[in-house]
C-alpha cells in the first residue's frame, strides 16, 4: 500500500499524471476539503488537473500509520505537502485512504484528505 501510495507523487512530480489513475480501483471515491465526494477514476483525473492549474508542480508525502484489514482491505493515514514552480510551498494536510486488494495488489479506493491553514 505504501509503494503505490508513493507513485501518487511520483506520477505527478515526473509529470506523467495519465498513470495517476491507475493506482485507483474503478468504483475510487474522492473526499477533498469543502467539496462533494467525487466517484470515479475521471474524478481523480479532474482532481488532478485542477492541482495543476492551482500552481502545483512537485508533491511531498509520507506514511505515518497503516495496517491490512481483513483479507482484502487496508488504510493508510499520512501527509503531503505541495510546492510551486520556485519552490515555495503552496499547502500541506493530511490524508487517510482506504484501499482494496484486487488480484494480490492493493489499489486506492477511498481518498479522503484536508488542508492545514
Amino acid at each position: 500500500m505504501i509503494a503505490t501510495r508513493d507513485l501518487f507523487a511520483e506520477y505527478f512530480n515526473s509529470k506523467q499524471d495519465e498513470k495517476i489513475p491507475d493506482i485507483y480501483t474503478e468504483d475510487c471515491r474522492i473526499m477533498g476539503p469543502g467539496q462533494d465526494v467525487k466517484f470515479g477514476k475521471q474524478a481523480i483525473v479532474d482532481a488532478v488537473k485542477a492541482m495543476r492549474e492551482s500552481g502545483v508542480v512537485t508533491l511531498d508525502s509520507g506514511v505515518d500509520e497503516g495496517g491490512v484489514i481483513g483479507d482484502d482491505s487496508g488504510y493508510t493515514i499520512g501527509w503531503y505537502k505541495a510546492y510551486r514552480q520556485d519552490g515555495t510551498e503552496i499547502g500541506r494536510g493530511g490524508d487517510v485512504c482506504m484501499w482494496k486488494k484486487i488480484n494480490g495488489k492493493y489499489f486506492l479506493r477511498v481518498d479522503c484528505w484536508n488542508y492545514n491553514a
